[in-house]
């Protein structure tokens, strides 16, 4: 601070300046994508098409790539956070979720984070995840034995970063209910003969 004032007029305020040329190709970026995910040849099982969907910033430490991708992170879920100088994108900002993960090594990021960050962020979409849930649940509680991932969530700091993380370990539950209950379901009486068991289909009385 260069100078004091008693005056309480006085105000300072933020302002993040420049990085157009950036936006623009995040935006040209995302715009592609959707239009290549939106497409009738575009299959979600293929592992074996290319993806042309990465961007990397690159440069000296202290530059602001971490508070770049914080500002596109922050403009893509709130039109309202977008810096006036940024033009807006020719598709409604509802049509993404955005998930920032910082994988510096002074954040502490590990396997587990990244999993959970997706994970918690995709549950605003309110769309269940049972094999995704089924694979999380299972791997920790064979890594985390008698450990609550409450716990976990709370003191990782995901509880206060994303408003419905505390659901989560419901909707794991969740999963595991329903699979267990379409296990269980019948699906027709089994008859073991002398020659192993046959299936015994009848109608309804």
């Amino acid at each position: 601070m260069l100078f004091g004032a008693n005056d309480g007029s006085v105000a300072s305020a933020e302002a993040f300046t420049n990085r157009e040329a950036q936006w623009q190709a995040v935006v040209a970026a995302l715009t592609d994508h959707l239009q290549r995910v939106a497409g009738p040849s575009f299959d979600v099982e293929d592992m074996a098409a290319p993806r042309n969907n990465v961007l990397m910033a690159h440069g000296v430490g202290g530059i602001g790539k971490s508070t770049l991708s914080r500002k596109i992170e922050a403009s893509l879920t709130q039109p309202g956070e977008r810096p006036p100088q940024w033009a807006a994108p020719g598709w409604p900002v509802e049509r993404l979720l955005p998930v920032r993960i910082d994988l510096a090594r002074s954040s502490g990021v590990d396997f587990e984070r990244v999993m959970l960050s997706i994970r918690l962020a995709v549950a605003a979409l309110g769309r269940p995840m049972p094999a995704f849930d089924l694979a999380l649940r299972r791997h920790w509680d064979r890594n985390h034995p008698g450990e609550p991932l409450e716990e976990y969530l709370r003191r990782g700091g995901l509880l206060s970063r994303f408003s419905n993380a505390v659901n989560l370990p419901g909707q794991l539950q969740s999963s595991l209910g329903d699979v267990a209950q379409a296990l269980s379901a019948p699906c027709g009486h089994r008859h073991h003969g002398r020659h192993g068991p046959r299936a015994v289909s009848g109608r309804p009385g």
